[in-house]
């Protein structure tokens, strides 16, 4: 909403929010911007670092968010423990600069809390006030900036947005470097296959054939098998090879309906990798929900996934450590047209990573290795690529030769967590139990499938 020579009744705020200031309400371009706008959560960023003067009257607020990724494991269990935060600001008039203008941000309330199922949510807006009248210019260029800044990439780098249910957005949560392909130890013919499939999927020619035979330009994926074995990392690799961000979501989140998820999934930046995480959290292969009280329908997720696409192509990873829980239409062609099984370490994974840990050494040497430790552990101690490369961090100031000689500490360490997990789940059992009497008185090594 533009203003013009307005009663101030009709105005969009209360006057008195901006009556101390130098703001003349009457006098000025003005612009709401609903919270439900992509574009909210941005402003507020933006304004708490631009603001005028460290004089100013202003508040913020501190945001605490799950952090998608860490750059430095590859163990698929441990992202769950890690969280980022941002400052925006907070309730008020905030007066900030953009290039070379001096412009207001109003940040309200608007009624009474709603209720959810969570938590009280106070609806809010936010109004963008330029000076004199006919300013509304300047405003959408501001507003413009913020969103194609947000969803630029930088060389080197890729972005990790994660939904927010508070905010009805994708915030940036992480910026990483890019991860080159030859990072990923997966089996040769698999990583070929997956980087030709999307290389060739990216293409004018490709893009081209789906808009010619009205099929929506869209590549799925699934990503199955055990944790700690690379899916991280190849979702990392293909962000950064292909110059994409990545969009995390949480499907058995209990506050998605159908139309909601609609809505996240045509908010997707351009140029996203959208990935589903343990797409098998939500229902089981019978179709039935998991989740208490979710009102997501398992229809709805199959046409939420059949909407996904865009002028840029979109591509969806879906990732479960168990592929045997998932129903079939969920992962039939043009929803999944691309398999790729991650299994634990084969040995010519464990000769790969030896040489990227120790790139002076011999391809017989690797081998030399990689047979060390599989008699090391034996036939009953599977080995996933994230425990090996921990192996090789606690390894760093060794040699090749003392890798090699201290592979046995590697079982070691899987029995001592084997160990662990037993006494855990013991110990739980005894707990439960307490409880009901108080009421009553081999592995395949990396496998891929495509569809044509």
């Amino acid at each position: 909403m533009v203003s013009t020579a307005i009663p101030c009744s009709l105005l969009p705020f209360d006057p008195s929010a901006v009556s101390s200031s130098a703001v003349d309400a009457a006098n000025s371009t003005f612009v709401r911007v609903s919270s439900k706008d992509k574009s909210y959560a941005l402003i507020l960023a933006y304004v708490a670092t631009h603001l005028v003067s460290k004089d100013d009257h202003r508040s913020f607020e501190v945001r605490a968010g799950k952090k998608s990724y860490d750059s430095d494991s590859d163990n698929d269990d441990d992202d769950d423990d890690k969280t980022t935060s941002s400052i925006v600001v907070g309730f008020g008039l905030h007066r900030f600069t953009w290039q070379q203008h001096t412009l207001h941000c109003l940040r309200q309330s608007l009624g009474t809390p709603v209720g959810t199922r969570e938590e009280a949510v106070r609806l809010e807006n936010l109004v963008l006030m330029a000076p004199q009248l006919g300013n509304e210019s300047i405003l959408r260029a501001f507003v413009d900036a913020v969103v194609a800044a947000s969803e630029a990439t930088t060389d080197g780098f890729f972005s990790v947005y994660r939904w927010s249910h508070y905010e009805w957005c994708w915030n940036k949560v992480q910026s990483l470097q890019s991860r080159p392909m030859a990072t990923v130890v997966l089996p040769a013919l698999v990583k070929e296959s997956i980087i030709d499939d999307v290389e060739n999927f990216v293409t004018d020619e490709c893009k081209a054939f789906y808009e010619t035979h009205g099929i929506p330009y869209k590549r799925g994926y699934l990503f199955h098998g055990v944790p700690g074995s690379g899916k991280t990392s190849l979702i990392q690799a293909l962000a950064s090879h292909c110059n994409r961000h990545v969009c995390m979501l949480q499907i058995s989140h209990p506050n998605l309906n159908d139309d909601y998820l609609q809505t996240i999934i045509s908010r997707l930046p351009p140029r996203s990798i959208l990935v589903l995480e343990d797409i098998d959290a939500a229902f089981t292969k019978d179709r039935k929900k998991k989740v208490e009280h979710s009102s997501l329908t398992f229809s709805g997720l199959l046409n939420a996934l059949d909407g996904v696409g865009g002028h840029d192509g979109h591509l969806v990873v879906l990732t479960t450590n168990f592929r045997d829980q998932l129903d079939d239409a969920l992962i039939r062609n043009g929803r999944v047209d691309v398999h790729v099984a991650f299994a634990h370490a084969s040995p010519d994974q464990m000769a790969d990573m030896f040489l990227a840990f120790y790139p002076r050494e011999t391809r017989d040497r690797a081998l030399a290795f990689a047979d060390a430790l599989v008699a090391a552990l034996g036939p009953d101690r599977p080995l996933s690529t994230a425990a090996l490369q921990h192996y090789f961090v606690t390894q760093r100031r060794s040699t090749a030769d003392g890798a090699i000689a201290n592979v046995d500490r590697v079982a070691i360490e899987i029995d001592a967590r084997k160990k662990m997990a037993e006494e855990e789940a013991e110990s739980d059992d005894d707990e439960t139990e307490g409880d009901d009497k108080d009421d009553e008185g081999k592995d395949d090594v990396g496998a891929i499938k495509t569809a044509p």
